[in-house]
């Protein structure tokens, strides 16, 4: 059950990053910072399965 939570949160942290990227050019000020939170949770998504799958 644990490895089906780590895939559902790790997908959303995925779309969540990639809206953060195309939201970053619609910002007035602070496009830099909305687009490196984008890439540290596309950077956390990538992470946690690694993390949580490779363990036996």
């Amino acid at each position: 059950m644990g490895r089906v939570i780590a895939a559902v949160f790790s997908i959303l942290l995925l779309l969540v990053s990639m809206y953060l990227f195309g939201f970053a050019f619609q910002v007035d000020s602070g496009q830099a910072f909305v687009f490196m939170g984008g890439l540290i949770l596309m950077t956390l998504s990538f992470f946690l399965p690694i993390h949580v799958f490779g363990k036996r």
